[in-house]
C-alpha cells in the first residue's frame, strides 16, 4: 500500500470528512478551514490526523465508522451521491459505480487503494500475469468461472461483493451475493444464516506501513488493516460459501466419485475435489485465491517469496537478481491465465506436497512438517 496522501481539494477534503473514522485522541489542535475542514495538526503544522465528528446518536465518542453507522446529522450522503446533478440514476456523483469507487479507492485517499497490492490483492494490471475481478468491463456475474446454478444477468461490479452504505461482515462484504437470499448456511442443518449476522471475520493485523496513523485514532477510531484471510474454522466454510454463491460448480465438498448413472442435479457433489468446504488448512478458497485480483509482484512461489524478496541483495537475504529477471521466474504460464492465484503456476501444490520430490530438492527449504516453508502462508 502507498503511504497517506492528503488531498487538498475541497471535494476530496467534503469526502474525507463524511466517510473515514473519528481520530478522537489525535494529539494537536484541530483548526478546521474552508479549504482543509478535517485535518488535525501538530505543531509544526503537520497532519496527524483526519477528524470526521466524535459524538454518534447515543452521546458516546469514536463510533463512527466507514461509509456506515451514519448518524442523524450525517451529510456523508453527498460524498457519493448528488441530490440534484447526478450522473445515473441512483444520483451517483461519478457516472458509473466503477468510477465513483474509484475515486477514493485509486490511492487518492492513501489507504485501502485497491491497485496496490494488499490482502485481497490487486486491481493493477501493469505487471505481468495479471488477473482479476475486473468490476468495470461489463462482465456478467452469471458467466463466473464455475458456474452451474448461477443465472444471474447483472454485472459485475464492485457492489457485487461489497456493500457501499455498509455491512455486518467484514471489509463491507455483503451479505446475501446472488439474489436475495443469504450465502452463509449453517453447515449441518444449511439453513441460511439470517441478514445481519456477521459470518465473514477475517484475521486482521495493524498495518505496519500506517502505524503512525493507527497511533492517533484511539481504541474506538479506523485502524489501517491488512488480512490474511478467514479467521477460523467455520469462517473458512463460509468465505467459501461466499465465492460459491457465484461459482457454484466450486463450492465443493469430499465425494467418492460420480455414480456413472447419476444425473447432475447439484454442484460438484460427484467430483473428485480439493473440498472447499472444508475447515482444513488450505481448504478455502481465500487459501489460493486473491479476491480482487493478481499479478507478477503478488504471486509467491513455493518457498513463499515474492519478486521483492529475490531483487534483494544477497546481503539483505535476497538472491539480488534484476527486477526483469525476478519477474521472468516468477511469470504465471498458465493457459487459461493466473486466475487470480496467490502462489504461481503449480507451486501452491508444490507447497503442501514436497515429501514426494524429497530428493531432488535443498532440504533446508523444507519444515518440521515435511512441507516447504511457503507452505505456512496458505491458510
Amino acid at each position: 500500500m502507498s503511504k497517506l496522501k492528503i488531498s487538498f481539494s475541497t471535494l476530496l477534503m467534503l469526502i474525507l470528512v463524511g466517510m473515514f473514522a473519528t481520530f478522537a485522541s489525535a494529539e494537536g489542535e484541530f483548526s478546521p478551514t474552508s479549504t482543509h475542514p478535517a485535518e488535525v495538526k501538530d505543531a509544526d503544522g503537520n497532519v496527524t490526523g483526519i477528524f470526521v465528528g466524535d459524538v454518534d446518536n447515543f452521546g458516546n465518542q469514536s463510533t463512527h465508522r466507514t461509509h456506515g453507522n451514519f448518524q442523524n446529522n450525517t451529510n456523508s450522503c453527498a460524498n457519493c451521491h448528488s441530490t440534484h446533478n447526478g450522473e445515473d440514476a441512483m444520483l451517483l456523483m461519478k457516472e458509473g459505480e466503477y468510477d465513483l469507487c474509484m475515486s477514493c479507492h485509486d490511492g487518492t485517499m492513501g489507504f485501502y487503494d485497491v491497485t496496490e497490492a494488499s490482502g485481497a490483492g490487486t486491481f493493477d494490471d501493469s505487471h505481468l500475469s495479471s488477473s482479476m475481478h475486473n468490476v468495470d468491463s461489463g462482465i456478467l456475474v452469471g458467466s463466473a468461472p464455475g458456474k452451474y446454478l448461477n443465472t444471474s444477468t447483472a454485472e459485475l461490479e464492485c457492489s457485487s461483493c461489497h456493500n457501499p452504505h455498509g455491512s455486518a461482515n467484514d471489509r463491507l462484504l455483503k451479505e446475501t451475493i446472488v439474489g436475495t437470499t443469504p450465502f452463509a448456511f449453517n453447515p449441518t442443518t444449511k439453513v441460511p444464516v439470517p441478514v445481519g449476522t456477521k459470518t465473514i471475520n477475517l484475521a486482521f493485523t495493524e498495518d505496519l506501513d500506517f502505524a503512525e496513523i493507527n497511533a492517533v485514532t484511539g481504541t474506538g477510531g479506523l485502524k489501517i488493516t491488512e488480512s490474511i484471510g478467514p479467521k477460523d474454522s467455520l469462517d473458512k466454510q463460509y468465505y467459501s460459501q461466499f465465492c460459491g454463491a457465484c461459482h457454484d460448480d466450486y463450492l465443493a465438498k469430499r465425494s467418492s466419485g460420480r455414480p456413472s448413472n447419476a444425473a447432475k442435479t447439484d454442484t460438484h457433489d460427484y467430483l473428485y475435489s480439493h473440498t472447499t468446504n472444508s475447515t482444513s488448512t488450505g481448504r478455502n478458497c481465500a487459501a489460493c485465491h486473491y479476491a480482487h485480483g493478481t499479478d507478477v509482484t503478488t504471486m509467491v512461489d513455493a518457498l513463499g517469496n515474492k519478486v521483492a524478496d529475490y531483487t534483494k541483495s544477497v546481503e539483505d537475504g535476497g538472491k539480488g537478481w534484476e527486477q526483469a529477471k525476478a519477474e521472468s521466474y516468477m511469470k504465471d504460464v498458465s493457459a487459461k491465465g493466473s486466475a487470480l492465484k496467490k502462489y504461481t503456476n503449480m507451486s501452491v501444490c508444490f507447497a503442501c506436497h514436497a515429501t514426494s520430490i524429497t530428493n531432488q530438492i535443498d532440504p533446508t527449504l523444507i519444515g518440521p512438517d515435511g512441507r516447504f516453508i511457503g507452505r505456512g502462508k496458505i491458510r
